[in-house]
């Protein structure tokens, strides 16, 4: 690489690269088809190996084994318009690593993108205990990031805020019982639950806690919930029909599966909390929980259940960064020296502390 390569971080190459394939994906998609089509995108992000990559292909037909997603891959899509030469673009984005490089959400969530944009957030139904975590990290990321783009767009289009408003409402409709209880994601948001295949053979009282938390959380959101296998085809076609409404405005089947010894499908806007029922609190705890709100009271509910358990996909072995096959000279050798810089203040910082200590106590501290 030359020197000018060598004077960027890890975060500048990303850009390039997404603004890199985002050109390319537009050159090929209006080669192939009239300037009239439309685009869309849909940004994965959740649960390391819980399946986003394997729906992805399936959904796009492409007969891969999939590979472990290191950062932030892109893809794309298209679909004919009828009898029309038009073709309408899907992007695809797709986040690696869990909660771990989750900082990249800035990068396909961005002004230009926000009004064509929807988010998929993957859980791995497989590990419980580490859930709750994952989906609360990842929401409440995605929330800040997506609040703050739309304040962007209001002050440059403040009607073009109003109407993803007002279409995030529309799913519940004028007459929904809950209306003053949700709040619905200002975009539209899915929550997918992997690994359904190892999930189904869970103790029912389990299954029963994980569906009714998914359900809630979805639903106080205004998002799509599906569970999801490449194990079953029907589970399969559910996402493809899923992504390809997202994507391409397709409609989307109106069936609705709450039943905890199945697998759970449930439109945004169609479930309820009547239906959904009250967090299973124990009676001798629910004086200390009334004064929460009906968030903190589910969240206390499913720890009950399954004890809190952050994931372990921050261990080095993780670490793309300590991957020898991703190795590249001139982000390796900045990432090196901030290493170093951070030790030395580290080590500054910790004399400094010793000798304030050696002076209040008039003596030198070991």
């Amino acid at each position: 690489m030359g020197d000018k390569r060598s004077d960027k971080t890890i975060w500048d190459l990303a850009i390039e690269e997404r603004d890199y394939l985002l050109n390319e994906a537009k050159k090929k998609g209006t080669q192939e088809s009239s300037p009239h089509g439309e685009e869309a995108g849909i940004f994965l992000i959740g649960s390391k190996n819980a399946g986003k990559t394997s729906m992805v292909l399936r959904f796009l037909d492409r007969d891969e084994v999939p590979k472990p997603t290191t950062a932030l891959d892109y893809t794309f899509g298209r679909k004919a318009k009828g009898h029309n030469i038009a073709k309408d673009v899907g992007h695809i984005w797709e986040l690696g690593g869990g909660t771990f490089l989750s900082k990249l959400i800035d990068i396909p969530i961005n002004v230009d993108s926000v009004r064509g944009l929807s988010i998929i957030i993957f859980l791995d139904l497989s590990l419980p205990n580490e859930l709750w975590h994952t989906m609360e990290t990842l929401l409440n990321q995605v929330k800040k990031r997506v609040h703050k783009v739309m304040d962007e767009l209001a002050a440059k289009n403040p009607s073009a805020v109003q109407k993803l408003r007002n279409d995030a409402w529309e799913k519940f409709g004028t007459d929904h019982p809950d209306k003053s209880f949700v709040e619905p994601f200002p975009i539209p948001l899915a929550i997918v639950g992997g690994k359904y295949d190892i999930y189904q053979d869970f103790d029912p009282e389990k299954r029963k806690m994980i569906s009714r938390a998914l359900r809630f959380i979805a639903h106080c959101n205004g998002a799509h919930l599906q569970f999801f296998s490449t194990k079953t085809e029907g589970l399969v076609g559910r996402s493809r029909g899923m992504i390809g409404h997202l994507l391409f405005h397709t409609s989307l089947g109106k069936a609705i599966g709450v039943d905890h010894n199945k697998p759970i499908i449930v439109s945004a806007g169609q479930d309820s909390l009547a239906q959904i029922g009250a967090p299973p609190v124990a009676s001798e705890d629910l004086g200390r929980l009334q004064s929460r709100n009906p968030y903190d009271l589910w969240k206390a509910a499913y720890a009950t259940f399954f004890p809190p358990e952050k994931s372990k996909q921050h261990s080095d072995r993780e670490d793309p960064s300590k991957d020898p096959q991703y190795f590249e000279a001139a982000v390796d050798a900045m990432r090196k020296q901030k290493d170093e810089e951070l030790d030395r203040y580290r080590r500054q910082a910790e004399r400094k502390a010793r000798e304030m200590s050696r002076d209040k106590s008039g003596k030198r501290v070991r």
